[in-house]
């Protein structure tokens, strides 16, 4: 039975490309109500140590700021007039900026922060915050990802050692017969 409560789930990759198709492999899981999805981040970090970090769905003091502050103008400047939407659309730019400042809804910044020094040089780890893991299917897809190593996850022992499991088999020279 699927998991009902966000557990965290973190694989790394030789390629970035390869992090990339697993998270349309978990996209396309969502869809056909494998797993639900509720955030992805990718931290890169290349040869020479340094890290990059790309956030899929939290919102950023940038965007928060953005959004509410166009809003703001133009509710400001329809109620207003002009100086009403400079103002209101000033007040609501800084409240949208503190709310994507203060409001983390997905993986958590110490986790990401711990990643950016986790992952080794030359790898890209995709940290994905899921619920209703079917894992199976899980399994399934990880199998067709060889030299994807798992480096983090808060899922129950028995079911991180089915995604090892199935990591290992991906990894796995094929059978050639005698």
């Amino acid at each position: 039975m699927p998991e009902a409560y966000q557990k965290l789930l973190v694989i790394s990759f030789d390629d970035q490309l390869r992090a990339q198709e697993f998270l349309l492999t978990a996209v396309r899981l969502q869809r056909s109500d494998e797993l639900m999805l509720h955030d992805a981040v990718f931290v890169r970090r290349s040869a020479d140590g340094s890290s990059h970090v790309r956030e899929t769905t939290d919102v950023t003091p940038g965007k928060g700021a953005m959004g509410a502050g166009v809003w703001g103008l133009l509710l400001g400047a329809l109620f207003g007039g002009p100086i009403g939407g400079l103002v209101v659309g000033a007040a609501s730019a800084g409240g949208g900026a503190l709310i994507g400042k203060l409001v983390n809804t997905g993986i958590k910044n110490s986790t990401v922060k711990a990643l950016r020094e986790t992952v080794p040089p030359g790898r890209t780890a995709l940290a994905l915050l899921v619920s209703h893991v079917s894992l199976a299917d899980l399994q399934r897809e990880l199998a067709r990802f060889p030299g994807a190593r798992l480096v983090e996850s808060d899922l129950p022992p028995a079911a991180i050692a089915a995604v090892q499991n199935a990591l290992e088999e991906a990894n796995r020279p094929p059978f050639t017969g005698a």
